[in-house]
């Protein structure tokens, strides 16, 4: 045995047959459960939850905030964002969705067919709170994919202190594979 590595061994195939059957139950049992850890894709370099002017697609910024991520009150020249609960900053909640998510952001990153670095982030709710205002919202056409969602009017300055406080609460593992 390796350095501090745990060899598990079995004496019968019934042995390995209960483990596997096992993990098979709480993977189930996890997908069907409250949402612990959302993830999502950031190209840098913009942050986890904010965009760099020129980096963020065809979209216009308003303070590092995508007009097309939130519902602005556009007859308050986008100083208001609206509550939306089906709008907000992509996340990801299974395994599956993601890898298709950073696959396709990933060939994109530099520009259209231009490939790049993609980030994953992900933010854990068990032991991280929200901001006042904001929640993670089931995106009602995609079980897998969540909004971070503005819940109440706010002024954008509120809004992208909020994003920053997320921000940098979230794991972030840079370019990452899955060997797709």
């Amino acid at each position: 045995m390796e350095d501090g590595k745990y060899v598990e061994q079995f004496k019968t195939v019934d042995d390995i047959r209960d483990v596997i059957n096992t993990l098979i139950e709480e993977y189930r049992n996890a997908k069907k459960g409250k949402v612990g850890v959302l993830f999502r894709v950031k190209v840098p370099p913009n942050s986890s939850t904010l965009y760099k002017e020129g980096h963020q697609g065809n979209f216009r910024l308003v303070q590092g905030v995508r007009v097309g991520d939130y519902t602005f009150d556009k007859n308050s020249n986008f100083e208001w964002v609206l509550e939306d609960r089906e709008a907000g900053l992509s996340f990801s909640k299974t395994f599956s969705h993601l890898k298709g998510k950073q696959k396709m952001l990933s060939k994109h990153a530099m520009g259209y067919q231009k490939p790049g670095p993609a980030d994953v982030a992900w933010w854990i709710l068990e032991s991280n709170e929200l901001p006042d205002g904001m929640e993670f919202v089931r995106d009602p056409d995609d079980r897998s994919h969540y909004f971070l969602a503005v819940t109440r009017r706010m002024h954008i300055s509120k809004l992208v202190e909020n994003l920053k406080f997320i921000s940098f609460r979230m794991n972030l593992a840079k370019d990452i594979s899955f060997g797709v």
